[in-house]
């Protein structure tokens, strides 16, 4: 015996079907074409040049950047940037009323990095922190070793 076959529920089913399958279409679409918001800053990082000859000024640069290592243009924070205390490196900033050395400077970034010179009158190695003080949120801290009077790339 044949079990008749209702087209009204097979019609059912299928549309049903048809349903959550555009459902989830869309929702799959959605995912892949829309873009993301960037996330922000996550951590401070010292960009620094490739040589630093003796009793030369070099630039280093620090930078808020977000988990894709690009600049996040709206932080103006308070960092910290410091040299370990047992070498003869110093660390500078200039503007119009002068020039301050130090082993520490406590700076605001502007639009996302400010730039710091340093020079050093010893061959030696030196490590160079920088660490967040105050501002939208915490970033991670960061430190790089230099190496005075050698070729540091």
């Amino acid at each position: 015996m044949e079990t008749p076959v209702d087209r009204e529920e097979v019609a059912r089913i299928l549309s049903a079907g048809l349903i959550l399958l555009a459902i989830f279409s869309l929702a799959l679409y959605y995912a892949l074409v829309t873009p993301q918001q960037p996330s922000g800053a996550i951590r401070l990082i010292i960009r620094k040049p490739s040589e630093l000859p003796l009793g030369v000024e070099g630039k280093l640069t620090v930078e808020a950047v977000d988990k894709e290592g690009l600049v996040d243009p709206s932080r103006n924070d308070l960092v910290r940037i410091s040299l370990d205390k047992s070498g003869y490196a110093k660390l500078g900033f200039s503007d119009r009323t002068g020039t301050i050395r130090s082993g520490t400077l406590m700076m605001r970034l502007e639009a996302g990095q400010i730039q710091v010179e340093f020079v050093d009158s010893q061959m030696e190695r030196v490590h160079v922190s920088v660490e967040w003080i105050e501002g939208m949120s915490p970033l991670e801290s960061y430190v790089i070793e230099l190496y005075s009077g050698y070729r540091v790339s």
